[in-house]
């Protein structure tokens, strides 16, 4: 794989181009790398909003009807169900492992086995959620394994 760079102060915007034949494994890492960083949500906190990129999430949670937004250390509530959010980030790093949780793989320190085919994910910041046996297929089809 070649890389060309070509940096001016002339450009407003960076640009990404990539020229291949086939998308592969590596090229779909770099493409969803890129998608993470321009999609961004609306959460909300304390009564206030704010405009978070998705590369800073690091799962979503749906409990009692209502989505939180995982963060490194801050934890946020969105509008968006559950459905609505996969649907956003569809061909991103972000993929189901529960019926209540959309994981960014981005964020994945380590991956084991657990008990009844499931698998435990711990995230870069310490941790630990499950995915359950219905998606583990899909869990592991995203990391290429």
């Amino acid at each position: 794989m070649k890389l060309k760079l070509d940096c001016s102060p002339e450009y407003k915007e960076a640009e990404v181009s990539i020229k291949c034949s086939a998308v592969d494994d590596r090229l779909q890492k770099i493409i969803d790398i890129v998608q993470n960083d321009e999609k961004q949500l609306t959460v909300k906190k304390d009564d206030f909003s704010r405009v978070i990129k998705a590369s800073d999430i690091y799962y979503f949670e749906s409990v009692d009807e209502k989505s939180f937004v995982y963060c490194k250390s801050e934890v946020y509530s969105s509008e968006l169900r559950l459905y609505e959010i996969e649907e956003l980030l569809s061909n991103t790093s972000f993929v189901r492992i529960s019926k209540s949780c959309i994981l960014n793989t981005d964020v994945l320190d380590k991956v084991r086995i657990s008990l009844n085919a499931k698998m435990e994910a711990t995230l870069q910041n310490g941790e630990r959620v499950l995915i359950t046996r219905h998606y583990v297929p899909a869990f592991k089809k995203k990391l290429g394994l």
